[in-house]
């Protein structure tokens, strides 16, 4: 395809950094605005009135926030503007679209969301690091690109994600989820858990080898 025919957007356009895979630029659209009035009746009946004026507050922070909001999957971190998580600590079990959260926890800098309602699609995925949980959901244009980032890149950065590793295999403590235990085969952690991520109805672990 020649260059010269397609249409120069430099709003979408982003130069990707040094050693990045994956980079997005977004904004918010006039559909995102026709989401706010649902979103403040759905908040007023389905949890309390009080909480509108939060679920406003919330909606204005992530306009002000996110305005051009950038996304970059790169070998060992994934960003979401200013804010970042180390991509190792992600867990691809939890891989999917992103979930309707509390609208104080945009306040979270363990939570990295950006214009999730915004965009045509959506992935959100969670994890822990130093035994506290991490949360990404943002918006996205290119879903299959960003998720393909994600599944090939997050395996290896957890080879190089700090952690004590077990002398000896066996069940030990999940480096990535401390309210599990994982498969350590005594040169590598493994996909079993303990409980299963996905109960298969036999009562015993399961998980990816």
């Amino acid at each position: 395809m020649d260059p010269r025919s397609v249409p120069y957007d430099p709003v979408a356009v982003v130069r990707p950094p040094v050693g990045a895979h994956y980079t997005e630029r977004l904004r918010p659209t006039g559909r995102g605005w026709l989401w706010l009035p649902v979103i403040l009746a759905i908040t007023g009946l389905a949890i309390a009135p009080i909480i509108v004026p939060v679920a406003l507050a919330a909606w204005l922070v992530n306009l002000v926030r996110f305005w051009r909001v950038v996304v970059t999957v790169d070998d060992h971190t994934i960003r979401v503007g200013r804010r970042s998580a180390p991509l190792g600590a992600l867990d691809l079990t939890t891989l999917g679209r992103a979930q309707n959260t509390w609208p104080w926890r945009v306040f979270s800098r363990r939570w990295l969301g950006a214009n999730p309602i915004w965009t045509r699609d959506s992935v959100g995925i969670r994890g822990f690091y130093e035994g506290r949980p991490l949360w990404v959901s943002v918006g996205t244009d290119h879903r299959e690109t960003l998720v393909a980032a994600l599944v090939d890149h997050i395996p290896s950065a957890r080879e190089h994600l700090p952690r004590r590793t077990p002398v000896a295999g066996g069940w030990h403590a999940d480096p990535w989820d401390p309210t599990r235990l994982r498969w350590w085969d005594g040169t590598r952690w493994t996909g079993w858990t303990w409980p299963p991520q996905v109960p298969d109805g036999s009562g015993e672990p399961t998980g990816d080898r």
